[in-house]
């Protein structure tokens, strides 16, 4: 993957430190790096791995001498948004050694992502962040949450609707992206929040399932839920982690597009001998399973998360490229410290049609919001309302936040099933 690769141009950071391109030659450095910044141990297996998913183009070290001191990289992704989709830049190894705070480099990094993705038409920019604290000063907003559901095993499944007729198949984790694309697409049709997938994420990533990975637990494995013409409505993938005083199934992902296919699914981990607790992660925080019972507790949340922290790069595409819920005609004074092109007064305007623009007005401003705020509420999952009660809206002219709200509704909560 590396044949005809150049590097950038070595950009001063600050006195000896120097900014560019990774390279091949950089393997021991940047896993030298990921391990002190994350506290882990990445094996070569694992190195290998992440090795051919990177974006060379998209990911740089900086360097103290010859010393990898500092990481970012980003993924080129389409993420799903209310009504579509946006090019987004999926950030990841994002690290600095803590010999090397307080010295500019994340800022630094942050530029030069910010830099390539509007080279690459991105609007967007998402990440799953490692502590909280770190992302908002840069724009990031926290727009999706992620849900931990428990069911004990060995009891009925969930009911389902009459008339459905599904077969459950186990297949190999090898070459099945083909047949599970499809589903994957169809519910980011459903949510906003969702990347697609490439074919290498797929095989690299997705349907990876090296020993030194699973933190213990046995291999993973696939069922497919088949509808009467044997056509996939949906999969789970999971695992099975010995525990006492029964197994525990781990359910890493279950993508049913068809609710009865999903319902089907739970139902084949509720049966599966020997198991004393199913554990589901990175379900939407409205899963419907809960409501799948007659007695609610059946199906319990055990934790919620953030998930996807958002950052809007170009403000007039981002609102141009979802669809809208309801019409709205307000004036947004923006703060955005990062990307001063953002800033300022932008008249927001949605057609019934759903179809949204914003252009600079001089009009009086109807909210003020930072950036981050409006990263968090822009896929629908984080209510104006509830932002402004938190200090991060203010609203200038009342009833303003209720219509943005109202436009920015979605019928399911937005839903990044998986990090990166």
């Amino acid at each position: 993957m590396w044949a005809g690769r150049t590097l950038d141009s070595l950009v001063c950071v600050q006195d000896e430190l120097r900014i560019r391109n990774l390279t091949a030659g950089d393997t021991d450095g940047f896993r030298a790096c990921l391990d002190v910044a994350f506290h882990e141990t990445t094996t070569d297996a694992s190195l290998r791995r992440w090795w051919q998913l990177l974006d060379l183009d998209r990911t740089i070290v900086v360097l103290d001498g010859d010393t990898i001191v500092a990481t970012s990289g980003a993924f080129p992704q389409r993420l799903s948004v209310p009504g579509g989709e946006l090019a987004s830049a999926g950030v990841t190894v994002v690290t600095v050694l803590p010999t090397h705070r307080r010295r500019g480099i994340l800022t630094r990094m942050m530029a030069r992502l910010f830099e390539q993705a509007a080279a690459a038409g991105e609007p967007l920019a998402g990440l799953w962040a490692a502590e909280g604290g770190i992302y908002g000063r840069f724009g990031y907003g926290v727009a999706t949450q992620v849900a931990t559901l428990e069911l004990d095993g060995g009891s009925p499944p969930p009911p389902r609707s009459q008339g459905a007729d599904f077969t459950l198949e186990l297949l190999p984790l090898d070459g099945a992206g083909p047949l599970l694309d499809p589903l994957w697409e169809r519910v980011r049709a459903q949510r906003a929040g969702v990347p697609a997938r490439t074919e290498q994420w797929w095989s690299g990533n997705v349907l990876s399932d090296l020993e030194d990975e699973r933190e213990g637990a046995h291999e993973t494995r696939l069922v497919v839920a088949r509808d009467a013409a044997g056509a996939a409505q949906g999969y789970a993938l999971y695992r099975a982690r010995d525990a006492e005083p029964a197994t525990t199934v781990e359910v890493l992902e279950l993508i049913a597009p068809d609710t009865e296919a999903e319902a089907t699914l739970w139902g084949y981990f509720r049966q599966i001998d020997l198991v004393g607790r199913v554990k589901a992660t990175g379900r939407p925080v409205d899963d419907p399973l809960k409501f799948r019972f007659d007695d609610f507790e059946a199906a319990h949340v055990a934790d919620v998360n953030d998930a996807l922290w958002l950052r809007l790069l170009d403000l007039p595409a981002a609102v141009a490229g979802r669809a809208w819920a309801a019409p709205l005609d307000l004036v947004l004074d923006v703060t955005d410290r990062r990307l001063p092109a953002n800033a300022g007064s932008w008249r927001l305007e949605a057609s019934a049609q759903g179809d949204g623009r914003c252009s600079p007005t001089d009009r009086a401003p109807d909210l003020a919001l930072d950036v981050a705020a409006l990263g968090a509420a822009y896929l629908g999952g984080v209510s104006p309302v509830r932002l402004a009660d938190a200090g991060r809206i203010a609203e200038l002219t009342p009833g303003a936040l209720a219509r943005l709200d109202v436009a920015l509704h979605t019928p399911r909560a937005p839903w990044t099933p998986e990090d990166f």
